[in-house]
Parts: structure tokens; sequence; C-alpha cells
């Protein structure tokens, strides 16, 4: 089969971000505010050392792992690096060693995404989101056709506990888990192309290849981004194999299983796969677990297998810590006391004002950036509900989706939530700039909203509420997910579609049970961002856009029949059956002009069948971060995911 190395040309084309970043520094500080609490006192950085006992090494290493070399715990860096480690470039300048990065959050379940810039891909993109860098693999070789996928390993590469990370680990990943049913009833959508599953071949022991029936158009987009598709990354088999049935002693596993508290060994098996609650797993990651909170603690990986460009191993900051808080507002009050190094989790862009206020005491700066998330406020209308078949018939009328969209005055959601910084809708489809009757529900008009709600013949009650056609009072009841901003938009919102008429209820849905109320089908409306990924990267997370995943929010039955290729949920019908098929049609190509045309109709769909209520298009978020905290981007720039923004390379500066 003829195969090329992919240049960075064509992997532009085929991962152009066409979102613009924003990031822009803060002005100057104002009134001052009370003195801050006290503080954690962080270890003092020191300068990059190389280990006494290497004195000829090739590389340097963090203070605190030369004294583990000197002492014959740790081999020399050397060794410990691959052959040919990844070379970061740094934002502003070499970094000093040490220090503890302290970040809060609100319990077990946030540590996930608190630590979700720590992640490796196959490869990733550069700070310009138009092309990619190598990361994981050395080197990508493509066949003519699309169809092979070849990766290549960089020698001498280890998992956190020294054992080589090897074509191995990619193999057990594919035959042990992807192809077991009991770890893998529903298989990886990504590693398919049409209806087949693809095949992963060991050619070496650094060296995988990736096979297809058809072309896959897509798969190099999948493996640049964390939520996309990570091919087996963190699937240490030397680790994971005595937890398997096919490998591990029955009557050990089975012991194991009731040890821990569950009932079967797939069960135990995911739950040693979580690295934010398994200290044991060994990473690939910068930092690993050590200490199972409150508060969480990750140290730095000896092995991790990037140096920055004077041959210092990163990452530079020896320790994250996690601190739990009882809810989000103590994470506000924590930034503006200073004692957070860098924080933007949990923040509330209506605080900007309390933030930039309280700069000078707190000695932070405020940025404000794009992330993964552009798109505002978002409500979800549930098309497959289950358990209330009025609800479900009222929600799958466009005449109501349209009337919820037409009651927002999305100037006042932008000025009262969003400070005024957020554009409009039409800005997430450049694309479409010229349709807009695509776009006409999101103008302002509650006249029109209700004129369509009395043409359903949803009457108004004598409370001035309206009703159902079966005589109860139509309530919208509104899930939301626990973000400070998400809520002030959502009772705002709410106001907004009381005054048509429609009574409304919101409740805050934590992160620990987003997902099994999603899964579950049983709401009828649910509320968070949407995703808003530029150019063909929007491709990745498309779920926002066609149901092709179960976790597409407006029809999560409909995405499960697409992800289980039709063996569970429910098969859509009309524009939604169509707009999978697009989605279909765009994997088994690689004519980038094609999947750009695919993806336009995509969105058009989306937007003609009104199958969100949508606010605001695209922002900034805002990142607080100590003004010792170095080599974070305070420029434009671009990140597809926080685990794009090289936070090995951050560092604690001396004073």
């Amino acid at each position: 089969m003829p195969k090329r190395e992919l240049s960075r040309r064509e992997f532009l084309r085929l991962s152009a971000v066409v979102t613009a970043g924003i990031v822009s520094a803060a002005c100057a500080p104002s009134t001052p505010a009370p003195e801050p609490t006290a503080t954690p006192v962080p270890v003092a950085p020191t300068t990059p050392t190389a280990p006494a006992a290497a004195p000829t090494t090739q590389y340097k290493e963090a203070p605190m792992l030369a004294e583990l070399v000197k002492q014959g715990k740790l081999p020399p860096v050397d060794e410990r690096l691959p052959s040919e480690p990844v070379v970061v470039q740094v934002i502003e300048e070499i970094g000093q060693y040490g220090g503890t990065w302290e970040q809060a959050v609100t319990g077990q379940a946030d540590v996930n995404g608190a630590m979700s810039y720590d992640n490796e891909l196959w490869i990733t993109f550069d700070e310009s989101c138009q092309t990619w860098r190598p990361n994981v693999a050395k080197k990508v070789e493509v066949s003519e056709d699309g169809t092979e996928f070849t990766f290549y390993i960089r020698e001498g590469h280890r998992w956190s506990d020294g054992e080589p990370f090897t074509a191995d680990d990619i193999v057990f990943w594919y035959e042990d888990v992807v192809l077991n049913d009991e770890l893998s009833p529903a298989k990886p959508h990504w590693m398919k192309s049409g209806d087949e599953l693809g095949v992963v071949e060991k050619i070496d022991d650094y060296t995988v290849k990736y096979k297809f029936a058809k072309p896959h158009g897509l798969l190099l987009l999948y493996m640049s981004y964390v939520w996309g598709g990570r091919g087996g990354l963190e699937y240490p088999a030397h680790y994971l194999k005595q937890f398997h049935a096919k490998y591990a002693d029955k009557d050990k596993l089975d012991q194991m299983v009731k040890d821990a508290g569950f009932e079967t060994w797939d069960q135990l098996f995911w739950d040693k796969m979580s690295p934010t609650t398994n200290p044991e797993l060994p990473v690939l990651r910068a930092w690993q677990l050590k200490d199972l909170g409150p508060p969480w603690i990750f140290e730095r990986n000896p092995y991790f297998f990037k140096v920055d460009p004077e041959g210092n191993q990163l990452p530079y900051i020896d320790r994250v810590r996690l601190h739990a808080v009882e809810d989000k507002q103590m994470i506000t009050l924590k930034v503006i006391a200073g004692e957070l190094s860098a924080q933007w989790r949990n923040l509330s862009f209506s605080d900007l004002p309390l933030f930039m206020e309280n700069r000078e005491k707190g000695d932070y700066r405020v940025i404000k950036a794009l992330a993964e998330h552009p798109m505002a406020f978002t409500i979800f209308p549930n098309q497959t509900l289950v358990g209330d078949d009025v609800m479900l018939s009222i929600i799958q009328d466009i005449r109501f989706r349209k009337a919820l969209n037409l009651a927002i005055d999305r100037d006042e959601v932008n000025e009262l939530i969003y400070l005024g910084e957020r554009a409009p809708v039409q800005a997430a489809f450049p694309n479409l700039q010229d349709e807009p009757e695509l776009f006409a529900h999101l103008t302002y008009d509650p006249e029109q909203a209700k004129a369509l709600l009395d043409e359903m013949g949803l009457e108004v009650g004598p409370d001035g509420y309206r009703l159902r056609p079966d005589g109860q009072q139509l309530v919208a009841k509104v899930d939301v997910f626990s973000n400070k901003t998400l809520m002030d938009a959502a009772e705002l919102v709410a106001s907004y579609w009381e005054a048509i008429g429609i009574r409304t209820s919101l409740e805050e849905i934590s992160y620990d049970l987003w997902w099994p109320r999603i899964f579950s089908h049983e709401y009828a409306f649910c509320a968070y961002v949407k995703d808003s990924i530029g150019g063909l990267a929007r491709f990745v997370y498309l779920r926002s856009y066609a149901p092709v995943a179960h976790s597409t929010y407006w029809a999560p039955a409909w995405g499960l029949w697409y992800q289980s290729g039709g063996t569970q949920g429910v098969e859509p019908t009309g524009d939604a059956r169509r707009a999978q098929q697009l989605f279909d049609e765009a994997k088994v190509t690689v004519d980038t002009d094609k999947q750009l045309e695919l993806l336009t109709e995509i969105e058009r769909l989306d937007l003609k069948n009104v199958w969100e209520v949508l606010t605001l298009g695209p922002g900034p978020n805002i990142r607080i971060v100590k003004n010792n905290f170095r080599n974070v981007p305070e420029v434009n720039y671009c990140v597809l995911h926080d685990s794009d923004a090289w936070a090995e390379q951050y560092f604690i500066k001396q004073t």
C-alpha cells in the first residue's frame, strides 16, 4: 500500500480551526481589596540542576528527581527519557524547577475536569490551531487512499513506573478492551469508517498501524483532540492485565472484585483505569496522582517524555494540589484572596469586575481567553424524552422550539451575564452568513412567540400560565449543569419564558449526577453550552449539531442508536437521520473540500430544525493567574482544549 508522511500543509487542510483566539491582558488595578487570608507557602523554585551522579548527562532534571538518582532510587535522566524526546517551545522564557500549583475544586467529581490540561495524545495542534505537531507519535504516515495510518512510537518512552511503553500496549487496548464485549459493548465510533470497525496491527515494538476498510478522513482529528480518541494511550498492559479476566487468576480476580465492592470484573477494570482516582495507575502524563484527597496531590512523572529547548526535563512544577471547597463561591473568595496559583475552572464571567478590582491585593493577573466551549448558555429540549409522551409531543413541535428562542432578549443576556463580551450566534456559523433566514428565530419577538404557542393550542390558564393538551399546567423543567454563569443565565431565560406563559423550574445538577441524568433520557430540558470548535475540527464534537453520540443533549436516544450501530436507542427520521448520514459521508472521504461542504449542510440542518435554544455565540472565558506563575499564554492564541495549552512548561518564578 503506497504511503506518505503527512505534511503540515495537508494536515492544515484536514484540521484547520477558524475560531479566532481571544486573549487579552487585564487593565490597571482599581480600588484595593481587604487583606487576603493566609496562603499556602509553595516550595521555593530553583533553577534546573543536573544530578550530581551524572555530570556528563545530556539532559537536566528537577532537584527532587536528582536527589532520588543520587540515592539510587531512580535511573539517570538520560535513561528515563526516550531517544527522541519532544522539545517544547516555552511561551516566555526557560522556566525554573519547583513549587506547587494550587487550585480549588468542588469535590472528587470535579478533579477530572480540573486536571484536563494534563493529557497526552498521539499528535496535538500547535499554538495557531492551524497545523499539528508530533507528540507521543514521533511521526505519522498515511496511505494515499486514507485507509491506513502508521504511528511511530519514540524508542525508550516509558510509563511513569519506568516500564516501557510500546506497541504491545496499543494492541492490548484494541484486542482486549475494544474487542471485549464485556468491557466495550458499544465500540468507539471514531474507530469506525462506514459501518466497519478498524483494525490495529503491531508492526514492531515501536510501530502500530490503524487499518480501515474504507478511507477514514477524520481519524487524525480524533487522534489530536482529548475527547476525540486517544487510541489506547492510557492502557498500560503490564498493570491492567491483573484486572482482566483473560489474564488474571479467576479466584484472585473474583476476590479483588469482591474486596472493591463491585459485582463484575469489568467494573473493577474501569475503576482501575481512572488516573484521577487510582494512584497506582501508570501514566504518560506530566503529573501522576499521589494522594487521593482532599486535597488531591499530583506529583511530577519522572519518566515524562518532554524537555525544553535547553534540555531540561519537564514539567517545571513539582506538584499540583487541588483543594476541596464546599461551593463555587468559595473558589471566588480564594481567588481574590490570592490563595490559588492559577485557576480557570468554576469561575463566573459575571464576577470579572470583582476579580479586576482585587488584582493588586491578590497579586494576580486576569486573562480573558477563548476556551473549548466558546458558545454561551444553551438549552437543549430533549426530543427523545421518556416518561412523558405529552411533553415529548410538545417539544418535538418546531413551533414550540421557535417560540422558546423568540422569547429571549439576547442583548440583555449579553450585557447582564457576559458583560457585553459575547458575539451573536451567527459568528459561530461563518459558512452560513448569507442565509439570514436560518437565524430568524434568534430575534427577540415575544409577541410572535406567544402567537406560535397559541397556534399550537397551548391555552393560557386563569393564573396566566399555559396548559398542556391533557389539561395539566405546562412546566418547562430545566436541568442546569452546575456552574454559576449558567445558573445566572438560566434564571434570566426563565423570566423570559414565564413572560410568554411557560412556567419554568430550574435544578442545578452536579457533575457526578450529570451524565447519569443525560443517559437516563428522562429530562425534558437540560442546559449547558453548545460546542463550537471551528473548521473541520467541529466534526470531533459534532454531537451539538447532529445526533451522533449518546451525549447529544437534545436527542440522546437518537445518538445512542447511531453510536451503537443500531443495537440500542431509537432510530431517528427526517433531517436528524440525514445529519447522521452526512457525517458518515464525511468520515469516508479524504477530500477536505467535500468534508467542509458536508459539515456546512449539517450546520444548516441544525439551524433549520431549531434543535436547541441558543443565546449567544463565541466569547472569552476568564483565567486568574498569580503574577509569578509564568509561561501562560497572554496573547491571541487558540486551543482545542486545555490539554493543548502546554501546562508542562508553566513555572513558578522566584522573586
